[in-house]
């Protein structure tokens, strides 16, 4: 009895496990891409649904398989959860059913649940999200897809973290937008009023190649967000607006406006505030921002003193054109080397506004080394060039 008192004793003693983050970026192929710090997301994927052994639950934009592609083994991993009786739910945008129901019906006869929400109906934009969570301990969120592309021809950036406090958080979200789905009053969607355990005020610690890091949740659009949560857009902005030295960043598109909408300037501001106190700006913009109305946003923000703003293009691959492929798509900023963001966000004002996303921001040294590294291949590397204010930019093929 005093031996198993001394053991339950030493037990209580010891510190909880720390949470764990680690970075994951997608690196196209025959790209210069691939950071030594970054893990890559089919392996991270694989690992985290192969281990599920009481929930899965998969929020995301779409779903698109091509056969014997690597999303391929991602997806018989989802179906396997579900037959070894893994509760496994799925959800999609409706805006991009074209593509998912391809896919959906081989998932729904090997037991997964499936669901289809409409967030334009809900919220005015899509559900943009990209993230899962797999039994209540870990949940992977990032730029990426769940397109066989995503993980083979575009660039993207990633986390997965182990914390079950971080589980528990975007279960919420995750619960709240399943019920939306299933045809839950938008204004219900929340009703519970559960409180994330993670945000700004109280962040989470956490090690990152074992080194201490803290980090937060954050939601956008800004009235889809649980009682006391962060929402994406304001923390974004604070973060901006506490920079002193650098701000480092890449991002697909770029626009103070969509679909003919008023313009928002509040994160184009943000940045030329930044510029005018003295703090460099260094930001990537895809090739796919350029050619359109969204163009002159652009190049209007390249004008301005201490922002550096270059235009990337990749190549195609060997095997030839592959459609809404060979993109920059990864979302994220290091600010003054110390503090990241990494979202599934595109920097417009619908992203922030009206459509669901996700952010990851993270305090600490290792992981904006981690981003500057993947910064830092793009910056200097083949694909880029300095955005011209007098070119008139050619859309760029698609499709």
């Amino acid at each position: 009895m005093k031996k198993l008192l001394l053991v339950l004793i030493f037990a209580a003693a010891l510190p909880l496990r720390a949470a764990e983050l680690q970075l994951v970026e997608s690196a196209p192929a025959e790209t210069v891409y691939g950071s030594t710090l970054t893990a890559r997301p089919a392996a991270v994927w694989l690992e985290m649904i192969g281990s599920a052994a009481k929930t899965l639950d998969l929020e995301q934009f779409y779903i698109a398989d091509q056969a014997g592609e690597v999303l391929e083994p991602v997806l018989e991993a989802v179906k396997a959860a579900a037959r070894r009786g893994v509760k496994t739910r799925f959800l999609v945008d409706k805006v991009m059913m074209k593509e998912s129901e391809k896919t959906l019906p081989a998932l729904k006869e090997a037991g997964v649940e499936t669901r289809v929400i409409d967030f334009k109906k809900a919220g005015g934009g899509v559900q943009h999200a990209k993230f899962f969570v797999v039994d209540g301990k870990e949940v992977f969120v990032g730029s990426q897809n769940f397109d066989w592309r995503s993980l083979k021809h575009i660039h993207e950036l990633g986390a997965r973290i182990k914390s079950e406090k971080a589980a528990a958080d975007l279960s919420i979200i995750f619960e709240a937008d399943w019920a939306l789905a299933g045809g839950a009053e938008p204004k219900r969607m929340f009703a519970k009023k559960l409180k994330p355990a993670i945000t700004a005020a109280k962040p989470e610690k956490a090690l990152l190649g074992g080194a201490e890091v803290t980090y937060s949740l954050a939601y956008s659009p800004v009235n889809f967000a649980p009682k006391g949560a962060d929402t994406e857009i304001s923390e974004l902005l604070k973060l901006l607006k506490a920079a002193r030295k650098t701000i480092r960043g890449q991002v697909m598109t770029y626009a103070l406006a969509e679909h003919g909408a008023k313009r928002w300037a509040d994160l184009d501001s943000a940045f030329r505030l930044a510029a005018a106190r003295g703090v460099k700006v260094e930001l990537v913009f895809a090739d796919w921002a350029m050619g359109g109305a969204a163009d002159r946003d652009i190049k209007a923000l390249s004008k301005t003193e201490n922002i550096h703003i270059k235009i990337s293009s990749l190549p195609q691959h060997s095997s030839g054109f592959t459609p809404f492929s060979r993109v920059e798509h990864q979302k994220y900023l290091t600010i003054d080397g110390e503090t990241s963001y990494l979202t599934t966000s595109n920097w417009g004002p619908g992203y922030f506004l009206t459509s669901r996303g996700v952010a990851l921001f993270i305090k600490g040294h290792a992981a904006a080394a981690a981003l500057e590294d993947v910064f830092g291949r793009a910056w200097t590397g083949p694909y880029v060039q300095p955005v011209d204010p007098l070119k008139e930019y050619k859309p760029v093929k698609r499709f």
